[in-house]
């Protein structure tokens, strides 16, 4: 096996605030370092040294309520202002007279100042949509900061997913490497050798590597990202969405390097604000009071309360040329609807039912992905018989329950109401196939499959019996499916950088 030769390596991450709420909310990388402004003393005066974009008309829903939910576009900018001009991330680069740039990273981070949660979705930034604001029919959203500056990016996003926009946030290359500078670099878990040839991110050996502003930058920049393995260089993750992937990694990482380094300290929180002000930007109607209420409603929270998400999405090509790529993750999926404020009321471990069927294996299997997607799938039972396709029966009053259940099934149970059951069982017909563990199908198209099956009877259970333990500790992990076109390692062999593995040291 011939060893990677060493090579200079500035690796350049994004940016990111850890602090506890907007830390997160990073665009997959980006996201760490505003949140560091949300806190105490000495937060307001590093508040106003930030510099601020103005929206008009409605574009910002910003008068909300104190303890409502809020939706933070976050965007990553692919500016080098500010740079040495012989800083790898500032070489070649050329800029619109306006001072508009791409955006390189984009997300929607929604936070919820009552539950202590918060959620993340990142927008592959290759995603073609209608941009209202450009006189051109379709582009890819990217380039709507170059068109129109932030307005323009908020309005495109709003307009292609439906979901409302609170606040913008506005970071650049030199805002997000102060701000990992400032954490004295960020801990990286690497499985194997790395590199990129376009960012000039070159990791010689697997392991624990602290990484500063500009070797992270090139981790999260990095779209063309290689490890080496079995003797040669193979690429993993394909562009957008594997940097995607490898963002969000980052950002966990960088939250737990921000509590590690006493972000909840209003010292070490004074620090993260002026390391950022320089080169972030908010929306003119982001007050300081708004911010302090969500740092105090965030006291306690750890990269735990965050949950990302990543769009699926294909590629486009037209007459043989790749175009960008097209989303095909329903728009009423659960994703979306998080950050509409409209997802299902019923919490998943509010579900509560027995799995039965007449295949052990996959009785007992399915009931174990239920469990891990939240269901509380309480038994597993054995039926003699059962129908060609799939049936819930629910307890009067749990309709909504049980329809929350079946856009999880695959294909779409019926349902039926049973007056006297004391539990709701799902029973698997012959034609299911697989629980649907990552991308539920969405409300509207489940309830119109329910309602094609039109009056079905309620199936004979008499005849369940309890179901053997399961006879694997490992259930099957379920499996994502890449965009066509994507040049990547099986999803199995993917290990991304970020967290050490259990067992393992990294700090």
């Amino acid at each position: 096996m011939t060893t990677p030769e060493p090579r200079s390596e500035t690796v350049l991450l994004r940016r990111t605030w850890p602090q506890r709420i907007v830390i997160l909310a990073c665009v997959g990388v980006i996201g760490a370092a505003i949140a560091a402004s949300f806190f105490l003393s000495d937060f307001y005066e590093g508040v106003a040294d930030i510099g601020r974009v103005q929206f008009s008309g409605d574009l910002l829903q910003t008068d909300t309520a104190p303890t409502a939910p809020v939706n933070f576009l976050i965007v990553g900018l692919d500016s080098a202002i500010g740079l040495d001009p012989d800083d790898p991330a500032a070489v070649g680069r050329q800029y619109d007279a306006r001072g508009t740039h791409n955006a390189d990273s984009i997300s929607i981070l929604r936070v919820d100042p009552v539950g202590g949660q918060a959620w993340a979705i990142s927008i592959p930034r290759d995603l073609v949509v209608p941009i209202p604001c450009a006189r051109t029919p379709d582009l890819r959203i990217n380039a709507a900061s170059l068109v129109g500056g932030g307005p323009c990016l908020v309005e495109a996003v709003s307009d292609a997913l439906f979901i409302e926009i609170n606040h913008y946030v506005q970071l650049d290359f030199l805002a997000f490497r102060d701000v990992v500078d400032e954490l004295d670099g960020v801990p990286i878990w690497f499985p194997y050798p790395a590199r990129d040839p376009g960012t000039g991110l070159y990791v010689v050996e697997p392991g624990c590597h602290i990484l500063d502003g500009a070797q992270a930058l090139n981790l999260v920049r990095a779209r063309r990202y290689q490890e080496f393995r079995d003797g040669e260089w193979v690429t993993v993750g394909n562009a957008d969405l594997g940097r995607i992937q490898r963002q969000q990694s980052f950002v966990v990482a960088a939250i737990e390097r921000a509590i590690s380094r006493g972000a909840r300290n209003p010292t070490s929180l004074s620090a993260l604000i002026n390391a950022a002000a320089d080169s972030v930007v908010l929306d003119q109607g982001l007050t300081p009071a708004e911010l302090v209420q969500l740092a105090e409603a965030f006291t306690g929270f750890t990269s735990e309360s965050l949950t990302t998400f990543s769009p699926a999405v294909i590629d486009i090509v037209r007459d043989g040329s790749w175009v960008g790529l097209e989303l095909i993750e329903p728009l009423d999926s659960e994703m979306f609807q998080l950050l509409r404020g409209v997802a299902d009321a019923i919490p998943r471990a509010d579900v509560i039912f027995t799995v039965a069927g007449t295949d052990e294996s996959t009785v007992v299997d399915d009931a174990e992905l239920l469990r891990q997607l939240g269901f509380s799938a309480s038994r597993e039972r054995l039926l003699s018989s059962s129908e060609s396709y799939s049936v819930i029966v629910y307890p009067t009053g749990q309709q909504r329950h049980a329809e929350l259940l079946a856009r999880y099934v695959v294909p779409t149970p019926a349902i039926v109401e049973n007056p006297v059951a004391a539990e709701m069982t799902l029973v698997l017909g012959s034609d299911h196939r697989e629980v649907s563990f990552f991308y539920p199908v969405g409300e509207a198209e489940t309830l119109g499959a329910i309602a094609a099956f039109g009056d079905v009877a309620i199936p004979e259970l008499d005849n369940v019996t309890s179901a053997p333990a399961s006879t694997t500790s490992n259930p099957p992990s379920p499996t994502t499916s890449l965009a066509p076109g994507s040049t990547t390692v099986p999803p199995a062999a993917a290990v991304m950088p970020g967290l050490a593995p259990e067992g393992e040291s990294c700090s």
